[in-house]
């Protein structure tokens, strides 16, 4: 097994690849939402519906990818061009001149994500084996938060000094993500003679999916239904002039510092706790659309660390436990279905809170109420 410290290397330089990739889209996907309405025209349910799509693309095709990259075992050339496609449709967004097209690479960023994860994802649980999972998988969440910090920072700047040029904002990305590849060859050439201490950690008596897995598979994908994701807290802060245009990708920002300061401590609690610790994120998802009722600055902001609080929660246990209730010669396709049933949660969450915020703010929150209170019971039963 590859030693301790050569893990922590590798891990840090994945976070690095994490950090700049999260700079490039995270910047995009902060801006996203306005510009497809506001300059774009496009409706509140077509943005629901085209985010979701994405999301549902993201993390369905990993249902294909994570199979596939367990049968050939490049784990490395699926993180290689997952991440080019990943990246490279974002700056691409700068010359685009419908939300049709728009849509598009929106859509082909969120498959390059597809092609990426569950590669990058089998390596960092397979070299954290030693080390401890939930703080492996923390140290890069918190890594990936900087990025996602940074990215929308860069957004809002290039909005405000260029007065609100959207087509500049996304062409600077361009650089980020560079960085991002070029750390992702360094850490590939660093380690490319570990490649088989990597991708394998020894026999296993069957490959498997049990009970558990599949349990947490669907506490998971119900909560998730009934996520507000940012978008919408987005969309809200601009229809309701809760705050200026601009400003308004600071809600990513603030979320995804959340995200970064939860991580680390979820990663621990996962070590210490296991499963129990995803109880957190019941109480957390809910409080989302109850802040964001009364559109003011402060609520949207309550809103926007609550959602953090979710994402630090779930981006660092989630990962963990699927490797944890997986056996080694399946991980790629345990990664595969628990993203697949992901991707559809928020494909169908995205439509439905869609749907309603057209119909009546207060059924989001009803439906929020429902999903997480059935997510609760099933984890009470199934996970302890």
């Amino acid at each position: 097994m590859i030693n301790s410290s050569k893990a922590w290397r590798l891990i840090f330089l994945l976070g690095l690849v994490s950090l700049f990739a999260d700079v490039t889209y995270e910047g995009a996907r902060s801006i996203i939402p306005n510009y497809l309405t506001i300059v774009l025209g496009a409706s509140v349910l077509i943005l629901g519906t085209v985010t979701g799509l994405g999301e549902f693309l993201n993390y369905g095709l990993r249902l294909a990818t994570g199979p596939l990259s367990d049968l050939t075992r490049r784990y490395w050339l699926f993180t290689f061009v997952g991440y080019v496609v990943n990246l490279f449709a974002v700056p691409l967004l700068a010359l685009t001149g419908d939300w049709q097209s728009a849509a598009v690479l929106i859509i082909v960023e969120r498959m390059g994500k597809a092609i990426r994860a569950p590669a990058r994802d089998v390596i960092i649980s397979n070299v954290s084996k030693g080390i401890g999972r939930g703080k492996a998988f923390g140290v890069h969440e918190v890594l990936d938060q900087v990025g996602a910090i940074l990215g929308p920072s860069i957004a809002i700047l290039a909005l405000y000094f260029t007065k609100e040029n959207y087509r500049y904002a996304f062409s600077v990305f361009a650089l980020p993500a560079l960085i991002a590849l070029s750390f992702l060859a360094i850490a590939y050439l660093f380690f490319k003679r570990h490649r088989e201490e990597l991708v394998a950690e020894g026999p296993s008596k069957e490959g498997r999916l049990g009970f558990k897995f599949w349990s947490y598979t669907l506490v998971i994908t119900l909560s998730t239904m009934g996520l507000m994701y940012i978008p919408f807290l987005i969309y809200r802060a601009g229809e309701s002039h809760a705050m200026p245009e601009w400003i308004t990708p600071s809600l990513l920002l603030i979320a995804q510092a959340v995200d970064a300061l939860i991580a680390p401590f979820a990663g621990l609690a996962y070590d210490r706790v296991g499963l129990k610790s995803i109880f957190a994120i019941f109480p957390f998802t809910l409080a989302i659309p109850i802040f964001a009722y009364t559109p003011q600055a402060f609520t949207l902001i309550l809103a926007a660390t609550s959602l953090g609080v979710v994402m630090g929660v779930q981006e660092t246990i989630e990962r963990a436990a699927v490797a944890d209730l997986s056996p080694v010669q399946a991980r790629g396709r345990a990664y595969g279905i628990f993203n697949a049933f992901l991707g559809l949660s928020l494909l169908l969450g995205g439509v439905v809170i869609g749907y309603l915020y057209s119909v009546g703010f207060t059924l989001i929150i009803v439906y929020a109420i429902a999903t997480q209170a059935l997510a609760f019971i099933i984890a009470l039963f199934t996970l302890r």
